[in-house]
């Protein structure tokens, strides 16, 4: 069995290296009764937005935060100043703490993705007391007073899940890798993946988490193979496509569907390179660029206008019919696609001014 040069790569993910935390120097002062959320902005007549993050250095979530800071240069240079907060391991009693710091600074509107379902309810509760929207932007979040602007995550867990049950022939035993217990994207979206398998005939014969890395995803694939190396089918939810048909070809098996969705290059290439020698896959996954929608959202909000509570937008696809579209044989396999979402026409020169990879 032949595999090719992809495979061969590294498959180690790199952080991108930090960005820069705000695109103006100056700050606002909070708006009379508190917060901001004012039409006017903040005392230099611009609009301050934070944005915390609670995976910093994740490359998809980086990706989101260039994405978001490439439109904010173009289109609200003169009228916005961001300010994004990092902290590490979704921890959401950080995320809470960050958040109370943005209130307490007087920002005009507050996006974050969340670390849990609840976990930021008593700043939450603050930003509400003093008139400041408050958006959950990458994943759903259990609060009345949020606003949401997120891919639906749900869908895309289905989606895959469709996908790889279409595809089993007659061995149905599959192997399924969450990606990270205990974020509202993963832990809200698994149940249906399950459901959907089982009533599709599925036996899942092992499971696993990948990490939302493909190092991790092609480690935990390759100590599965060991006991499992029969399995007719791999679901790894949002992460995968590059690490699992590795583990495949480390192990000198042939290659089964496979489902991933981190949106890395390698996955595209992956599928590209492997065509030939029976690779299947369906590499489904949420546009990173969601975080700029996020802000024209709250802009739109704080300029006066109505906007929907709750929004969500259906993921990106790459599958071996497209690959093609979407591999960047120049680009490193860690270089992260979705850069852009539908509507925007953020470019690559515009992305990469923010963006190092």
């Amino acid at each position: 069995m032949q595999h090719s040069r992809t495979l061969a790569r590294g498959l180690g993910i790199a952080a991108i290296t930090a960005l820069g935390l705000t695109l103006a120097a100056c700050s606002s002062a909070p708006a009379e009764g508190g917060g901001g959320g004012g039409a006017e902005g903040g005392d230099d007549g611009k609009f301050v937005i934070g944005f915390q993050q609670p995976l910093g250095g994740q490359a998809w979530r980086e990706t989101g935060l260039a994405a978001m800071q490439a439109l904010a240069a173009r289109d609200y240079g003169d009228t916005v100043e961001l300010k994004i907060v990092r902290t590490n391991d979704n921890d959401a009693a950080q995320q809470n703490a960050a958040i109370q710091n943005l209130i307490a600074e007087g920002v005009d509107a507050i996006l974050f993705d969340p670390a849990s379902a609840t976990g930021a309810d008593a700043a939450i509760s603050q930003a509400k007391a003093a008139g400041i929207p408050v958006f959950a932007n990458g994943g759903p979040y259990d609060n009345e007073y949020v606003y949401t602007v997120s891919t639906d995550w749900a869908s895309a867990g289905k989606t895959g899940a469709e996908w790889l049950v279409s595809q089993l022939g007659d061995n149905k035993e599959v192997v399924v890798l969450e990606g990270v217990a205990g974020v509202p994207l993963n832990d809200t979206s698994m149940p249906a993946v399950t459901e959907v398998l089982e009533a599709g005939g599925a036996t899942i014969v092992a499971e696993g988490a990948n990490g939302w890395n493909e190092a991790d995803a092609q480690q935990t694939m390759a100590q599965i193979l060991q006991s499992h190396p029969d399995v007719g089918g791999v679901y790894s939810f949002l992460t995968g496509g590059q690490g699992v048909p590795a583990a495949f070809a480390d192990a000198n098996l042939d290659f089964v569907p496979v489902v991933g969705g981190s949106g890395y290059n390698g996955e595209a290439c992956t599928l590209v390179d492997n065509a030939d020698a029976g690779l299947t896959g369906n590499m489904v996954f949420g546009h990173p660029a969601i975080y700029a929608k996020g802000l024209e959202q709250a802009m739109l909000l704080l300029q006066g206008e109505d906007i929907e509570q709750e929004q969500y937008f259906p993921p990106a696809e790459i599958t071996t019919e497209n690959a093609e579209e979407f591999c960047q044989p120049d680009m490193p396999d860690n270089f992260q696609l979705g850069y852009d979402f539908p509507g925007l026409d953020i470019t690559l020169e515009e992305y990469l001014e923010f963006a190092k990879q």
